[in-house]
């Protein structure tokens, strides 16, 4: 498959911009405490393994881009369920007279 050269410059940018995200999302998720570890590593994971999806699709390569999306959809679909359980999560209850 031809990718147009426009293309292919935009997604190696963002396959860049996603691994400079993730390096910044590693420190974060080693600082991490228990009980709250699957965020901060739900986002690094997120990051690193959108890179060879990104890297495929600007080389034209969809069978990397088609096995980037098997590793990435596992990571995408608990992030979802995450958010979707704490929306849904009743709020502390607040005390009278704290703001």
């Amino acid at each position: 498959m031809h990718i147009p050269a426009a293309f292919f410059w935009l997604l190696s940018a963002l396959a860049a911009l996603q691994l400079f995200h993730a390096a910044r999302a590693l420190p974060r998720a080693l600082r991490a405490g228990p009980g709250a570890r699957t965020g901060p590593w739900l986002a690094f994971t997120d990051h690193v393994l959108s890179v060879p999806l990104t890297v495929g699709l600007a080389l034209g390569n969809l069978t990397v881009a088609f096995y980037g999306t098997l590793l990435l959809g596992p990571v995408l679909t608990w992030s979802l369920i995450r958010g979707i359980r704490s929306a849904g999560a009743p709020k502390a209850a607040q005390q009278p007279g704290t703001p």
